[in-house]
């Protein structure tokens, strides 16, 4: 049995022999000690790969970790380390790891042994060369390990003084004090369990000691609480040394009445010292209990209301806003901020009190998160899965992954459910308790007879008992035929549901008693709510106007905490997004400034590269298929009717354009339409499913495209030979997720996505006859494939956020050449299910969409005491 010692300094040692000194090298060390920090669970090897070899390439990395990993089972055998094809964790049965025996010990309430197990700070002087990520991960562990070790010596140490064993009780209180010896409250209680010891000298000693270290080590004056304190033992001690002390030896020719005679005096002086002390010390409590009550009952002075934009280093920046999904989160005491961002789009965690966020492993392409009412753990999104994380930056776990939920909201109630959208175009909200494999259950029901279209952005009340969310209705029901939003509440657990706000959307209640939400004009508002009731019980205020605000599914980037902390973010000039060329170096162009719009999707360049398709949303107005001349040439807007019209494909021919529409109620059909609008559309295909993905084989005599992942199948890739077929043949269908099909330039060719690895990756098959073949193109995460012109690349974009090229051969037979990053591309506008940019002709340039400046995220503290003026004027 091998045992890892992780608390104190690193090291690894055997029960039975020495150690090989390959395993006792830095990296093998170093992966040894991520594992056992990760514990039983094990952690993913991208994770471990960003850990060790954040500066390698995958390629690299993954050697890389393939080597340390054979050197370390050479050493300490084959079975220490226990790998799947993602992740790698550490054999129980074979290593003991001191962690591990800690938190386990603290579960079980056995404090004493807990307190043996920890040997001194985590991974003590042991460091990992240009690896901020993983020192973040290591430092947020280190405070949470410290934080339980001192809590325990707290218990043992009160504990022992209930039971009159002071001196134990100054053991204990001594240990915590040498594990944080410039805390104030740590010093203190030693001194106070000194004092009641007998030893108020070595009491007064340990004042001076800590007031030395904080003046050296901060520059500052340290805590007068220490020095009143140690002033007034220091005057008992003084005491108690001046009085005067007798012979406890009795006289040579002693008798018993002289005995006792020579012992009373001594006894009435020790009677008079002990209640000169004790008299002291009921002077000093009541001091100290005068100044306590002073405390609670004079009037607390009003906290400064400060604002401020959060800075944020440019790996860890936010990801760009998007249209149905959340990205930002703050904990009920507000000391914690989660949000999703950096390049791959994780689940970032960023104390209040420190400058850099921890990526939460395992979490790439995360959206919408959410903490737990006790701000202990954080939940988060992806299509189909609710997943949970621990605060410290454990990897998840899974609540759910079945088809019904999406990501449009969540929130976490006292009840121990989770409320959360459904992955479905159009539907109510979802509830599932939260815990591993739960399924989840209808919770409202949408009210079609009033134009109800979707219910998103739930928050449920701190009392339980209700839900406020957003509902979405139709362009047909809405004002001015276009798509509104109200806010309702919904009874839990009934799930009845009532409109209390209209033209409104992303509700959040704040437990001053209000109700803050946005408008369909970007304005940030709060109204007095009384939760007990679920009423609006006052007039609306405006706070802030040019929030950004996703369309569609009406997000917004907004949290409040229960200690008065508001975050939101405003959209730089005013959320617009706008079309770039972007060359293979990653420079960046404007196509047309003078053509902004609140949102742009699905980008296509017709066949000669001179005409634009695109899903495009301005004014307001329900999402439509877009024409518009290159670079700054006249638009017009090519689709009338339906809900929401998008993924635009040009016919071979350059003449017209399919696209997938969805009308106000019913499945989203696939339509074509002539690019001039000289006709209305014709339906090209009608099913009961959504289909999305449209796209033309060269001859035009297939049309591809593919189901929704909420339909049965989870999505697959189907085509249709019109006027040939009378019903869609499968192309790619299998129990997983396919998606995004590209066909190549000479049409024998097809990309798409599975997530048959369990994560997105790029697979091309022959095409027609897609069981001849299949070859892997991505390696830890790909969506978005876009064949080259010539057919001799295939761009994909990398979950690291990079545009990658990846070089294809095809004569004589298929294979693969060179993969290259070419430049990063987490700035531009990307989506899962289907590519956010297109090729020009020369395969030169990408046509890309970028919002137009970085969202600002506004930090507002002490946030009710605002409120709190607004309403005594």
């Amino acid at each position: 049995m091998s045992i890892l010692e992780l608390l104190g300094t690193l090291s690894l040692r055997n029960e039975t022999g020495p150690i090989p000194l390959a395993a006792q090298q830095k990296r093998p060390l170093g992966l040894l000690a991520i594992l056992g920090l990760a514990g039983r669970q094990g952690l993913s090897r991208d994770r471990i790969e960003a850990y060790l070899w954040p500066e390698s390439s995958g390629a690299r990395a993954q050697h890389a970790l393939d080597q340390t990993v054979y050197a370390i089972r050479h050493a300490l055998g084959s079975d220490v380390i226990l790998a799947t094809a993602r992740e790698l964790r550490l054999n129980p049965e074979l290593v003991r790891v001191d962690v591990w025996e800690f938190e386990q010990a603290i579960r079980a309430s056995q404090w004493t042994a807990a307190v043996g197990h920890y040997k001194g700070p985590l991974l003590d002087g042991f460091h990992f060369a240009d690896s901020h990520e993983l020192d973040s991960w290591i430092e947020s562990n280190r405070s949470r390990l410290r934080l339980e070790y001192q809590k325990a010596i707290e218990f043992l140490a009160n504990s022992s003084a209930e039971a009159g064993d002071h001196s134990q009780s100054v053991t204990w209180w001594r240990k915590l004090a040498n594990s944080d010896p410039l805390s104030a409250g740590a010093t203190k209680k030693l001194m106070l369990a000194l004092a009641a010891a007998g030893d108020r000298a070595g009491a007064v000693k340990h004042a001076r000691l800590y007031q030395e270290l904080v003046r050296q080590e901060l520059e500052m004056e340290p805590d007068s609480e220490i020095a009143d304190l140690a002033a007034t033992l220091s005057r008992q001690a003084i005491s108690e040394a001046a009085a005067p002390r007798h012979r406890s030896a009795a006289p040579d020719n002693p008798s018993v009445t002289a005995s006792v005679a020579a012992s009373t005096p001594k006894v009435k002086e020790r009677s008079r010292r002990d209640r000169t002390v004790l008299y002291a010390v009921i002077a000093l409590a009541m001091l100290i209990s005068a100044g306590a009550i002073w405390g609670w009952l004079r009037p607390a002075p009003a906290k400064q209301v400060v604002r401020s934009t959060l800075a944020m280093d440019s790996t860890e920046a936010m990801a760009p806003g998007a249209p149905w999904s959340g990205r930002v989160a703050i904990s009920p005491d507000g000391s914690r901020l989660a949000y999703i961002g950096g390049p791959r789009s994780q689940l970032l965690i960023r104390a209040r009190n420190q400058l850099h966020a921890i990526a939460v492993p395992g979490t790439e392409g995360a959206s919408t998160p959410f903490f737990s009412p006790d701000g202990s753990k954080v939940g988060f999104l992806r299509v189909k899965d609710v997943q949970i994380a621990s605060i410290n930056g454990a990897p998840p776990i899974t609540v759910t992954d079945t088809l019904l939920t999406g990501t449009a909201g969540a929130s976490w109630g006292p009840d121990g459910f989770i409320y959360v959208d459904a992955n479905t175009n159009g539907g109510g909200l979802l509830r599932v308790e939260a815990k591993p494999g739960a399924k989840p259950s209808w919770f409202t029901v949408l009210d079609t007879a009033s134009g109800e279209f979707d219910h998103t952005w739930p928050d449920v009340l701190p009392n339980g008992k209700g839900v406020l969310f957003t509902i979405r209705f139709s362009a047909k029901n809405g004002a001015k035929g276009r798509t509104s939003y109200a806010i309702a509440v919904a009874d839990i657990p009934s799930g009845k549901h009532r409109v209390i706000v209209d033209d409104a959307m992303y509700a959040r209640y704040a437990s001053s008693g209000h109700l803050l939400y946005v408008t369909a004009n970007k304005t940030l508002m709060v109204v007095p709510f009384d939760q007990n009731s679920m009423k609006v019980v006052g007039e609306p205020t405006a706070l802030s106007e040019g929030m950004r605000l996703g369309l569609l599914g009406g997000s917004a980037d907004l949290a409040v905490s229960a200690t008065g902390t508001l975050v939101y973010a405003t959209g730089a000039g005013q959320g617009k997004q706008e079309l770039v060329w972007v060359t293979r170096d990653g420079r960046a162009q404007a196509v047309d400034p003078e053509w902004p719009s609140d949102y742009l999707g699905f980008p296509a360049l017709s066949p000669d590269g001179k005409w634009l398709a695109v899903a495009r949303v301005a004014n307001a107005e329900p999402l439509n298929i877009w024409i518009k001349r290159l670079d700054r040439g006249p638009s017009i807007k090519l689709t009338l009717e339906g809900n929401d019209n998008l993924g635009p494909a040009w016919t071979p021919d350059g003449r017209s354009v399919t696209f997938s529409s969805a009308p106000a109620t019913g499945a989203t059909d696939l339509r074509t339409e002539r690019a001039d609008g000289g006709a209305p559309a014709v339906m090209q295909l009608h099913e009961k499913r959504n289909l999305y993905n449209a796209g033309w084989s060269p001859d035009g005599k297939w049309l591809i495209f593919r189901t929704d992942v909420s339909s049965p199948g989870s999505g697959d890739i189907l085509a249709i030979r019109p006027g040939i077929d009378t019903a869609p043949v499968a192309v790619v269908a299998t129990t997983f997720t396919e998606m995004s099909p590209a066909l190549s330039p000479n049409g024998r060719w097809l990309a798409y996505i599975s997530n048959e690895t369990g994560e997105d990756e790029i697979y091309v098959v022959p095409f027609p006859n897609t069981g001849a073949g299949k070859w892997a193109i991505s390696a830890g995460g790909g969506t978005e494939p876009v064949w080259s012109h010539h057919g001799g690349e295939l761009f994909y974009r990398a979950a690291s956020g990079d545009l990658v090229a990846v070089a294809i051969n095809t004569n004589p037979r298929f294979s693969l050449g060179r993969s290259a990053a070419l430049f990063p591309a987490a700035g531009f506008t990307s989506l899962r299910f289907g590519p956010q940019y297109a090729v020009a002709p020369d395969d030169r340039r990408f046509l890309m969409i970028r919002a137009g400046t970085p969202d600002k995220l506004i930090v507002v503290e002490n946030w009710f005491e605002e409120l709190r003026a607004k309403s005594r004027r």
